[in-house]
């Protein structure tokens, strides 16, 4: 009877042995799909961020490129903007003058109107559209020498 209990115990040894040789051989495998998995995964990221690194080195020199082209652009609306202010400027000189000089006709016309007669209101007409004249040539004159100056990139 004995012999049976160290039978008997043995043979629950071996069982327990095997069951641990099984849960063990279960946590390897388990461990290698684990690692396995990692390992792709690691080298997923490693791919992914040599990528990315080589997207924003890329984008860098075109971000680089863009603002350099920007920076041409805010310069030339700066200059653009200064031009526009030159020519407000000469076309507020320009409506003073013509302002005074209607002002000046207006007066001629009414002292000769007074003091001449009818005959002198043709000649006084004549001077009128002449001045007109005149001044339309001028104003025509300063836009196209400034549309010259402005295309060559100098200034009169």
């Amino acid at each position: 009877m004995q012999r049976r209990k160290i039978a008997f115990v043995l043979y629950l040894y071996q069982k327990e042995l095997i069951m641990t040789d099984i849960i063990l051989g279960i946590g390897v495998a388990a461990f290698i799909v684990f690692a396995g998995f990692h390992i792709y995964y690691i080298m997923s990221l490693r791919r992914t961020s040599e990528r990315l690194g080589d997207f924003l080195h890329n984008t860098e020199g075109s971000l680089n490129a863009a603002l350099v082209e920007l920076r041409d652009t805010l310069e030339n609306i700066k200059k653009l903007s200064g031009n526009m202010s030159a020519v407000t400027e000469d076309v507020r000189q320009i409506s003073h003058t013509v302002a005074s000089v209607e002002k000046i006709i207006r007066g001629l016309y009414g002292f000769m109107g007074k003091g001449l007669g009818p005959a002198a209101g043709a000649n006084i007409a004549g001077l009128k559209a002449g001045i007109t004249t005149g001044v339309s040539t001028l104003v025509k004159s300063l836009k196209t020498r400034r549309r010259v100056h402005h295309e060559r990139g100098t200034r009169s």
